[in-house]
C-alpha cells in the first residue's frame, strides 16, 4: 500500500528503534499527546506477537500503529480502561498511533488503521484517548470508532473507543 511514497507494512523488529525514537518525539515531555514511554522490550514483544503497522518513507518510520494483547496488559491506565469497557473475550488493545508531525494530514493514521484491520479481521479493538485531545478524537471517529465508556485516571479523564475489524 503506498501514499506519496510512504508504504505501509507490517511492523518488524528492526522498526523497534525508529518507533521508539518517534514516540519519544510525539510523547508529553516533547509536547506531544502521547502519555508515558514505550519500553523498548514491550515493543519487541508486542510486534513478534501481534500485527504492528509502520509506514515507511525513504527508508524511514514515519508512523507506527501497535497492537496488543489484552492478556499481557499490565499497565495501571490499561486495567482501568478495561474496568470501563472490557470488550469480547478476543479483543486486542489498539494503540498507541502516531505519525511524523510532518506527515501529518495525508491520511497515513487512517491507511494504518486500515493494514491493521486486514491483519485481525473480525476482532475488537479497543483504545482510549485523553477527553481533551481534540484532534485525536476526530481522528478516530472519522475512522468509524465509538465512544463505549469514560474513565479518570490520575485527575485525567480519558474516553475509551472501540471499533470491529
Amino acid at each position: 500500500m503506498c501514499l506519496n511514497d510512504v508504504v505501509i507494512a507490517r511492523a518488524n523488529l528492526s522498526d523497534v528503534t525508529e518507533i521508539l525514537k518517534l514516540a519519544q518525539a510525539n510523547d508529553a515531555e516533547h509536547g506531544g499527546m502521547l502519555l508515558g514511554h514505550l519500553e523498548p522490550e514491550a515493543v519487541m514483544i508486542t510486534t513478534s506477537q501481534m500485527p504492528c503497522v509502520v509506514a515507511h518513507k525513504d527508508g524511514q518510520v514515519v508512523g507506527f500503529l501497535l497492537s496488543w494483547s489484552k492478556a499481557t496488559a499490565n499497565l495501571p491506565i490499561i486495567k482501568v480502561m478495561l474496568q470501563a469497557y472490557a470488550g469480547t473475550k478476543d479483543a486486542y488493545l489498539y494503540g498507541p498511533i502516531c505519525v511524523d508531525e510532518t506527515m501529518r494530514g495525508q491520511g497515513i493514521a487512517a491507511k494504518m488503521f486500515a493494514k491493521l484491520k486486514d491483519f485481525l479481521p473480525n476482532r475488537e479493538g479497543i483504545l482510549f484517548i485523553k477527553a481533551n485531545n481534540k484532534a485525536s478524537l476526530q481522528a478516530h471517529q472519522k475512522m468509524g470508532m465509538c465512544k463505549m465508556a469514560e474513565f479518570i485516571y490520575e485527575g485525567t479523564e480519558f474516553l475509551v473507543f472501540a471499533y470491529n475489524g
